[in-house]
């Protein structure tokens, strides 16, 4: 688990509401998902709304999953926050959600009743919220390793934002879905 004092200041967005959301497909490989599925309009629309909220823009540093959806999230910020470069990691991805990939959304249900009960849920071929929690946590020790006294924008994906927040919390990733769910294009301070 990440130790308690952080050298930095961290806020989390989820994506704009995609071209996924709005099919409700489940869009979590990699393949697909960092060249399809971007945001709708009113996906940028929130983002933009919720840039024009946030007041911080002193010592910005954004970093983002490399998913199309995200991506695009991400540029409208540094856009509209003007910030510095952004940082595209595979360690901020949407969670893989195997079998279920492409599937309708309603299937996320079937991997949430599971994770509850088993940090290790890898039912399916999906990653569990324990690989998750352990990817996340690789990145924060590597961004509080780099930097000091910044202000990090992480823009990433429902699940594994929520899993990141068991890591920030100290408690078990298996407990993800019994915090505040994240909204599209939700920024939060952890």
């Amino acid at each position: 688990m990440i130790k308690e004092a952080h050298l930095n200041n961290y806020f989390l967005i989820r994506h704009g509401h995609s071209e996924a959301n709005s099919r409700g497909i489940i869009v979590s490989n990699p393949e697909t998902g960092t060249i399809k599925y971007g945001l709708t309009k009113n996906g940028k629309k929130q983002v933009l709304a919720a840039a024009a909220d946030f007041s911080i823009t002193e010592d910005l540093i954004i970093y983002s999953s490399d998913f199309l959806r995200t991506k695009e999230t991400a540029e409208i910020l540094k856009e509209t926050l003007h910030s510095g470069d952004i940082i595209y990691t595979p360690l901020l991805r949407e969670r893989f959600f195997g079998f279920y990939d492409g599937l309708d959304d309603d299937q996320y249900n079937e991997v949430w009743i599971r994770d509850k009960d088993n940090e290790d849920n890898k039912i399916n071929s999906v990653e569990s919220p324990r690989q998750v929690s352990n990817r996340v946590e690789s990145l924060i020790s590597m961004i509080e390793s780099k930097y000091s006294g910044k202000n990090i924008l992480l823009v990433s994906h429902g699940d594994c934002l929520q899993i990141m927040q068991t890591v920030f919390q100290n408690i078990s990733p298996a407990k993800h879905r019994t915090l505040t769910h994240l909204n599209v294009a939700e920024i939060r301070k952890i």
